[in-house]
């Protein structure tokens, strides 16, 4: 069933045009510089010029690959149930990723976050109502640099029976424990091959720059049949021009060189389109994820996803705040709302903090409920007759005015017509002053959680298969 949804259009279609023709004419005439023999070779005999390390993508070659991708649209459990299809109108939802640094929920301070975080935070997500895809929030501290996305992924894995997406991918040596890992709870290679049970990211090096150890991890993820998330993150006026027309010309570029190298590897592999531009802080030059160039980006970076027929997953819930304050909820509700009414299909950015440097536990809970705010927003004022209401208004009228205990009234509530909040605000009366403000909600709520909800557990022997996949990984990688 496909779910009504307001969508606001920020480019017309010539302002879309002249991006395409700009990146294009950037994969063209600029090139990308692509530090990779096998991978040169291949875009090569594709028709692409080699000079060194750069290569040009002409037009035809581009078009050649959108044509030889698959669009990613259908999400399954770790165990290869299908979870959802995108392009049914719902916005979609998934956790932010990476941080090294969580706040402690019993003391508010800062800290280094470990795996077990990993498994703890993965659990609330898996009992928020809003959050559909989970990825490894933290990156654990407590394991070595070698090891810790993939110890990062088996937490995850472990907790959670929601559609999952390993770590971002730095190091392609590993792609294959990855896959190994959603292997053994979807069924085995066959199985993940028929219904990919886990995405997986890679990040081009904005401006344009396809290292060796990037390319071979596109080309791995590509090679095992998962899922690609092509993440470029270009910096306005750093890494990327400062103005966003310009910056959404080279992400676009950069995103099409990278489907550009998944279809030479495997044709038909699925792709989804993502954006990640952020702006710099002009005084430190430093990364700021809370200018509302984020959220604006984003829902620009819809619309040229959905003109190629992509799933797109912008950034939004995001915010240069440390803490949970004014400037917390202004940067994030801004940053979110704009690619919500673009009509994004999944949105990154719950759970994280200070430009994505930290993460916690009551962060998720609040972004569950902007959730909820933003999912009211996208669904307009729907007219129809029932809708108008003319024949409840004519009987209550004439009866007591009163249309509270109407069934078009219990009916439309259930369906959320009026949006009802779970931490937010609503006091009336002063109450347990321990619980007041949304902070403390949140809070509490993320405890009650963490004391209160069993994830059904996977079986002894997946789980001991998990833990054998990691140990590899440790004896291979570190010796021991």
């Amino acid at each position: 069933m496909t779910t009504r949804r307001v969508v606001l259009q920020l480019l017309n279609e010539d302002e879309l045009r002249q991006i395409e023709e700009t990146a294009l004419r950037i994969l063209d005439e600029v090139g990308i510089a692509l530090e990779h023999d096998r991978a040169r070779e291949m875009l090569h005999g594709r028709g692409c010029r080699v000079e060194g390390h750069r290569v040009y993508i002409p037009p035809q070659v581009v078009q050649w690959a959108l044509q030889n991708v698959t669009p990613h649209q259908e999400e399954y459990t770790p165990d290869g149930k299908l979870a959802f299809r995108f392009g049914d109108g719902a916005i979609r939802f998934h956790n932010s990723g990476g941080p090294p640094f969580v706040i402690d929920l019993e003391t508010g301070k800062r800290r280094p976050a470990t795996t077990q975080d990993v498994a703890d935070i993965t659990r609330l997500l898996d009992a928020l109502e809003h959050v559909d895809v989970i990825t490894p929030l933290f990156g654990p501290q407590d394991v070595p640099a070698e090891i810790m996305e993939l110890a990062a992924t088996s937490a995850m894995l472990k907790s959670t029976r929601k559609p999952v997406s390993a770590a971002a991918v730095e190091n392609p040596a590993d792609v294959p424990y990855m896959i190994q890992m959603a292997q053994v709870l979807c069924g085995g290679e066959e199985a993940f091959r028929r219904h990919p049970t886990m995405s997986i990211s890679v990040s081009p090096v904005s401006p344009l720059t396809f290292t060796e150890r990037v390319t071979a991890a596109i080309m791995a993820v590509a090679e095992a049949g998962a899922p690609f998330h092509s993440l470029p993150a270009p910096s306005l006026g750093a890494t990327g021009p400062i103005t966003l027309a310009g910056a959404l010309a080279q992400q676009h570029a950069e995103v099409l060189a990278s489907f550009v190298l998944v279809a030479a590897v495997r044709p038909g592999a699925p792709v989804t389109y993502c954006s990640r531009i952020n702006p710099i802080d002009l005084r430190t030059a430093v990364s700021s994820w809370g200018g509302p160039e984020v959220g604006l980006a984003g829902a620009c970076a819809v619309q040229l996803a959905h003109r190629l027929g992509l799933t797109c997953d912008t950034y939004g819930l995001c915010t240069s705040a440390d803490r949970v304050d004014a400037q917390f909820a202004y940067e994030r509700f801004a940053n979110a709302v704009m690619p919500a009414l673009a009509g994004a299909d999944i949105m990154s950015g719950v759970g994280g903090i200070d430009s994505g440097l930290a993460g916690g536990y009551e962060i998720a809970v609040i972004d569950n409920e902007i959730i909820s705010l933003l999912k009211r927003l996208v669904q307009g004022c729907e007219v129809n007759q029932d809708t108008l209401a003319f024949d409840v208004i004519r009987e209550v009228v004439a009866r007591d005015g009163v249309f509270l205990g109407e069934p078009h009234t219990v009916m439309h509530m259930r369906r959320g017509e009026i949006w009802m909040p779970g931490v937010s605000e609503r006091r009336t009366g002063a109450g347990d002053e321990s619980t007041v403000g949304v902070l403390a909600r949140a809070r509490a709520r993320a405890r009650e959680i963490l004391q209160t909800y069993v994830v059904e557990p996977w079986p002894a022997d997946a789980l001991r298969e998990l833990d054998n996949i990691l140990a590899r990984a440790r004896r291979e990688r570190l010796g021991e």
